[in-house]
This record gives structure tokens, C-alpha cells and sequence, in this order.
């Protein structure tokens, strides 16, 4: 069993078997997806990568030897049934046959993605023992091997890393991993479906970091809420930007794709919305998720250049609001519809709006939640918004090694508090407002919708970026005031140009800021979100009397 397994929320046979029974869970793994694609359709496409400007496409057949021979190699290097195997990795095509052969194994995955700095990279490698660490050797003028060697505590007893200026004192990857042959695994030694598989570390923005644990099982139901709803199959060639280090990338980019059968197509430069749409173009892209930040530059770089992107069917945008212009921009510009999607580290997708729904619903709604996924608003009396409080199939088994902190997320029925507030959307959804610590009540005891205010205000052209972040009210303590920290882009705009706007938009003016105040950047953490609590503190200390 994996090292803190104890420090985990265990499912217990009762649940198992009522999961199973629904059809929610399965007795099976991605292993057995993997094998009976191999067996179907061997020469089928499963992975399409880009590694620069060429892509290599590894068939089911090709993908199943690989998974084991890499789980010999790990054999190789004494990683032991519950071992965690650290991943710290772009998307790059080693990734999922790495995840695989861990599972082949009964090794535990630890994603980590290159963005983590060396304080993050050593807090999980710390936490999970993991005795054996896999990475990149650099990307561009980042060396990723280095920083991975700094970052190592004493449990790490190999370093793997992948490229051409590998370590001196790191094993070679492409030596070890592909050209020298290990004994074949016993197949005895693979993870069962509720033990656990993946450990994916949050980011930390609400507090310490936490190595969130996922079965088989979880991972299976987080897979099907990004497929079942849009009618997904084993045609389909899907392509996720993001990390896949991360639960959406993870989830929809490599896990979905391996349970359908189909192609999943990644490069390691996510950011290049330019070789996206040359790839959408040249492999016959079909689905594509994607956070709102990715799809305005997808726009650009298509109306600069247009290519066929008559292949793709639907688009699934989450992490941020829709607002109606960039939906009816996308629309405009691929004739497809954009969808949105909520969901946590903890529990992958939730909610989502349908095929079914207006063409514009995904401008007001988080969506309804997929049918293994119970959702609760929970409001005080006469509010329309409250705690966010969901439960269910996909729900993980909480933080490695911080089990008080996971139990102060549960009440005694199961409910995870997300963090997040929500109201109803109308038509049995949600619409996510804000997060708890995110949120600035007002002495009047209006709750200022944070993520749509900040939605609004970042379409203002003298804005770069923002972050809404409340101060104390001076007249009434224990109540707040807001501020808009603001980025500007060009000229500054002033206090009552922000109002002039707001008042545009038809939003009410209870929830305009108070203050605007000018910074040359926002404090981000080593992910790049943005972290509010040193903005907090510095308005706490220019309101407090002298």
C-alpha cells in the first residue's frame, strides 16, 4: 500500500459495491481499455505528439509495448508495489505510457507539471517518498534537470531525465527506458480499480499545497462526465492544451481519449494556438477543451490565418467565466458551439451545459451535474447564493498526509464544501459566483459576485489584467470595501470611467469597487494564478488608522 495511505479516505466496500451497481464504477482499469484497443485496433492512432514542429504518432499496438517495457524499467530501478514515481513533465509522449506503466506495476503516479518551482517540486517528492523522479531535461533556457536535482530530498533515489543534455549523475531515459531490455512485470502486481493511482497537487492558492489521491475508479467516472454528454467514440481526435500534469489535461486530454479508443493529440508548446490550429487542421481535431485565455488567442491566430478547422465539432472552456462576446466570437469564427465545465482537483468535471441548451447558456451557467455527481447549494435563508457542496463517484480519496484538512471539507452525509459559491441557473444548474476566500461582503451584507465583476471589467480597454480584492470598511468593522487592483494597458483608467462602465453592462452598483489602485503586476504564485492574500494584506495596512 502507498506510503500515508492511512491519511486517505478509503472507499469502503458498501460504497463500492452501490457505485458498481450504478454503472458509475467498474472492475476494470484503463489498463484493460488500453489492452482491448490494442487488440481491436491496433494500428488505430492513440497518441499524436509534437515535440517542436514534428509529430510522432504511437499506435494502441506501439502504446501497449511501451507501457510495458517502461514497467520493467521501473522494476529495474527497485520502484515497489505502492511506490509513488514522480512525473515532472511537459506534454511530451512519454507521459501517458509513464502513467500506465506505474499503474502496470502497482506503482502509484505523482504528476507534477514544469511550472512547479523547486519549492513545490520538493514539498511532493517530499511528501509522496517517491524514490524514483522522471523529467525533462530543459525547455528552452529552463534547466528542468537541475532544478529537479536541487529540488530531490534523500527518498529520491533515482533521477531519470529525458534529452539530449542529461544529467551526468541522472539515469538516461532513452538508454534505460528504450534501448536496454527488463523482464516483463508480473501481471499480478497492477493496481486494482479503487486503489490508489495518481496523486495531482493543487496549486496552493488558498494555503499549503495538497497531493490530491485518485483510484482508477475516480479517474473512470472524471473521464466519462468530459465524453458521455457530448456523445464522444472511438472516431474522435481530441486535443487538451493544457498541462496534462494536471486533472484537466489528465482527465480529458489522456484518460478520456485511452477509455474511448480514440487519438489524443498534445505538443509540448501549449501556448502556440498557431500549431493547434495547423494540427486541428491536418488530423481532423473533433473536441477540444480549453480555458477562455486559450480560445481568445485561438481567434487571433485564426483570423490572421484561416485554416479547415471544419472538423472540430464542440468546444469545452472551464477555470474562468464565458463572457457572451468571446462565445459569439468562437461561434463566428469555427461555427461551433462553446460549452462550460466546472469541476475541482478533487473531482474533475461536475457540471457541464449540454448540447441541448441555448446556444448562449454556457454565458450564463456552470451547467448540471453529470448523474453519478450529487450537487447542493447550500444558501442561507432568503439568498439565492451559497456554499457549493457536491459528492459522488469521481470524488477523491482527499490530501495525501493532511486528513484533518480533507475532513474539514466533509460534513457527516459526505458533502464536500468546494470552496466556491454558487446559485442556481435556472434550469437545474449552477453559475459559480466567486470563492469563499475570494468573496468581499459589504456592511449591508451584499455579497459582491467577485469572478463576474472581474469577468466584466477585464473587457475594459484600459485594462491588462485585475484582480477585485476587498479592504475593511472603516464605518462598520468585520464588513468590506473593494478595490480593483488593475494592470493598466495604456492609459490608466480612473475610478469613474470603471463606474461609467459597470453602469454600461447593467451591473448593479452595490458591486462596483470602491478604490481602483495601479500595479505594475500581480503577485502570482510558481503556477501563475494569481494570489490575492499580499494584495489583501497591503489594503488592510493602508486602511488601518495611524
Amino acid at each position: 500500500m502507498m506510503y500515508g495511505a492511512e491519511s486517505l479516505r478509503l472507499p469502503s466496500a458498501e460504497l463500492a459495491a452501490r457505485y458498481r451497481a450504478a454503472g458509475w464504477w467498474r472492475d476494470e482499469t484503463f489498463l484493460d481499455d488500453l489492452a482491448r484497443a490494442a487488440e481491436t485496433r491496433p494500428e488505430h492512432p492513440a497518441i499524436i505528439a509534437y515535440q517542436g514542429d514534428t509529430p510522432r504518432t504511437i499506435c494502441y499496438r506501439e502504446l501497449a509495448d511501451l507501457v510495458e517495457r517502461f514497467a520493467g524499467a521501473l522494476l529495474a530501478l527497485g520502484v515497489e508495489r505502492g511506490d509513488v514515481v514522480a512525473t515532472y513533465l511537459p506534454n511530451v509522449w512519454q507521459l501517458t505510457p509513464l502513467w500506465l506503466a506505474c499503474a502496470r506495476i502497482g506503482a502509484v503516479s505523482a504528476a507534477m507539471f514544469p511550472a512547479l518551482a523547486e519549492r513545490e517540486l520538493r514539498y511532493t517528492m517530499t511528501v509522496s517518498r517517491a524514490p524514483v523522479c522522471i523529467g525533462l531535461d530543459r525547455i528552452g533556457d529552463l534547466d528542468l534537470g537541475a532544478r529537479m536535482a536541487a529540488a530531490a530530498p534523500d527518498t529520491v533515489r533515482h533521477r531519470v531525465v529525458i534529452g539530449d543534455g542529461s544529467a551526468a549523475d541522472a539515469i538516461d531515459f532513452t538508454e534505460f527506458f528504450l534501448a536496454t531490455e527488463h523482464p516483463a512485470p508480473d501481471p499480478a502486481l497492477a493496481l486494482r480499480p479503487d486503489e490508489p493511482a495518481v496523486l495531482v497537487c493543487t496549486s496552493g492558492t488558498s494555503g499549503q499545497m495538497k497531493a490530491v489521491a485518485h483510484t482508477g475508479n475516480t479517474l473512470y467516472a472524471a473521464a466519462r462526465a468530459g465524453a458521455e454528454p457530448y456523445g464522444l467514440g472511438a472516431d474522435d481526435v481530441i486535443v487538451v492544451p493544457h498541462p496534462h500534469t494536471h486533472m484537466a489535461g489528465m482527465t480529458y486530454g489522456a484518460l478520456m481519449p485511452l477509455q474511448l479508443g480514440a487519438t489524443w493529440l498534445l505538443y509540448d508548446r501549449p501556448n502556440d494556438m498557431g500549431l493547434l490550429l495547423d494540427s486541428i487542421e491536418r488530423h481532423g481535431v473533433s473536441w477540444a477543451y480549453m480555458s477562455p485565455g486559450y480560445l481568445v488567442d485561438l481567434i487571433a491566430r485564426q483570423r490572421e490565418r484561416a485554416r479547415d478547422t471544419g472538423s472540430l465539432h464542440r468546444i469545452v472552456s472551464g477555470s474562468a467565466p464565458l463572457l457572451p462576446d468571446l462565445v459569439e466570437s468562437v461561434r463566428d469564427t469555427f461555427r461551433v458551439p462553446v460549452h462550460a465545465l466546472w469541476g475541482m482537483t478533487e473531482n474533475a468535471a461536475v457540471t457541464m451545459t449540454r448540447p441541448a441548451d441555448p446556444d448562449d447558456w454556457a454565458t450564463r451557467s456552470d451547467g448540471s451535474a453529470v448523474p453519478w455527481m450529487d450537487v447542493r447549494i447550500d444558501a442561507a435563508e432568503g439568498e439565492e447564493a451559497g456554499r457549493l457542496l457536491v459528492r459522488g463517484a469521481s470524488q477523491c480519496l482527499g490530501y495525501l498526509h493532511q486528513r484533518d484538512t480533507y475532513d474539514e471539507c466533509l460534513d457527516d452525509d459526505g458533502w464536500f464544501d468546494t470552496g466556491d459559491i454558487a446559485r442556481p441557473d435556472g434550469r437545474g444548474g449552477i453559475r459559480i459566483v466567486g470563492r469563499r476566500s475570494d468573496l468581499i461582503i459589504r456592511s449591508n451584507g451584499m455579497k459582491v459576485p467577485v469572478l463576474e465583476v472581474e469577468g466584466l471589467l477585464a473587457r475594459h480597454p484600459g485594462i491588462k489584467e485585475l484582480a477585485l480584492v476587498g479592504y475593511p470598511d472603516p464605518t462598520v468593522p468585520g464588513s468590506e470595501l473593494c478595490c480593483a487592483v488593475v494592470v493598466p494597458d495604456g492609459q490608466p483608467p480612473t475610478l469613474a470611467e470603471l463606474h461609467e462602465y459597470l453602469g454600461g453592462t447593467g451591473m448593479a452598483r452595490v458591486f462596483w469597487p470602491d478604490r481602483v489602485q495601479f500595479v505594475w503586476q500581480l503577485p502570482r504564485n510558481s503556477l501563475g494564478k494569481i494570489q490575492r492574500a499580499p494584495l489583501h494584506q497591503r489594503l488592510e495596512l493602508a486602511a488601518a488608522p495611524r
